[in-house]
């Protein structure tokens, strides 16, 4: 214990020494990632006016993830039917906030309250039970079931909850707001709190490694303090886990799927800094500097695959044990605005990826960070 108490200690001490954004730093912007909706473009044209995108959302107060989930294994996640719904939900809540649309607010309000009501995802297992299961990739073998995924994506499907929430926050009467807010500080002790802060090792992959969630709740609650805590030890964990050349910890390593993870956590980074940005948080120049030579190495890789390829890892790697006919040589798809976040955030232009570009969707909500850096232009 007391060595476990030093180690912590001084991290405690690095962390308080490097840290510079106070809460006296923080603006919430009253929209998560933007100050006011308006209506835009990119999100794309759903509404709850479609019956089939209307009944597709309502599947989520119904939805049995665990099940769902153990369809997957360590290569991929079965999460169709959790994403796909919330990510409907997202846009077709941004367009009724952004047109004003009152039918359609009341219809978000309402599944946004019986989604509440039915405590869904709260069945999901949650971090402390996780050290219970194997690990995911157990002897480097893709077949094997990765429990960390039932709860990763219950977590960041979670996080666009909570996003919607806060669109929808004004809208709420008391009585509306209480059973919300119940339900997310419910699942805020089991699917966020718990993960908040872990000094990761290697690494960096969806919603900031946990870093968006934090700041979503931090909105939610008008937590200021936790807002500059997020921040100090996210820019600690960018700086910890991205190299100097810009090639990223466990990322960029992941064999035939190396350069869609890199351009995965990339993604992550760049939506993290750019609401740092916004939120008055001052971005450390080392973080700047490695994330600018991540977006560098990225269109190395789109440019020249076998140069990028060629940088050692020596570090320990069980999650790189994919076929060739399992490749991902491009960059990841889901990221659908990395080239509009790269430029707005290092002035590096995404290089011509034409295999990205014929899998992507410039519509929609990007799910790696919550929002689309198209409504930001």
């Amino acid at each position: 214990m007391k060595k476990i108490f030093l180690i912590l200690f001084g991290i405690f001490l690095c962390l308080s020494a490097e840290a510079k954004v106070k809460s006296k730093d923080i603006s919430f912007p009253k929209h998560f990632y933007i100050d006011k909706i308006k209506s835009c473009p990119y999100v794309g044209g759903e509404t709850f006016k479609s019956k089939y995108k209307k009944a597709r959302i309502e599947s989520l107060i119904s939805l049995d993830w665990m099940s769902e989930w153990a369809l997957g294994n360590s290569r991929s996640v079965n999460h169709l039917n959790l994403t796909g719904p919330m990510t409907s939900f997202a846009i077709a809540t941004h367009n009724a906030i952004g047109n004003n649309d009152k039918e359609d607010i009341d219809a978000a309000k309402v599944i946004l309250i019986k989604i509440a009501k039915a405590n869904v995802l709260m069945d999901t297992i949650g971090k402390e039970e996780l050290k219970k299961k194997p690990k995911c990739w157990k002897d480097g073998n893709p077949e094997a079931p990765c429990w960390y995924h039932a709860y990763e994506f219950a977590r960041d499907a979670f996080t666009n909850y909570l996003i919607i929430a806060i669109y929808l926050k004004d809208n709420l009467n008391n009585k509306e707001f209480k059973i919300v807010n119940n339900y997310i500080k419910k699942m805020h002790k089991k699917f966020i709190k718990p993960d908040a802060f872990y000094d990761e090792d290697k690494g960096f992959y969806a919603m900031g490694n946990g870093g968006i969630p934090n700041l979503v709740f931090a909105n939610w609650t008008n937590d200021k303090k936790l807002a500059a805590k997020e921040f100090n030890f996210r820019f600690y964990q960018i700086d910890k886990l991205f190299y100097e050349d810009g090639y990223i910890n466990n990322n960029s390593f992941r064999g035939y799927r190396g350069l869609w993870y890199h351009s995965y956590g990339l993604n992550s980074a760049l939506g993290y800094v750019y609401l740092a940005n916004l939120w008055g948080a001052e971005v450390p120049n080392t973080v700047i500097n490695k994330i600018t030579k991540a977006a560098e190495v990225l269109n190395l890789g789109i440019t020249n695959y076998e140069s990028f390829s060629s940088r050692k890892y020596y570090g320990e790697q069980k999650n790189n044990q994919y076929k060739k006919h399992n490749a991902r040589k491009h960059t990841h798809q889901d990221a659908l605005a990395i080239d509009t976040l790269m430029e707005m955030v290092t002035g590096i232009k995404l290089e011509n990826d034409i295999t990205y570009l014929a899998k992507r969707s410039e519509y929609g909500i990007d799910d790696l960070i919550g929002f689309n850096a198209n409504c930001i232009k």
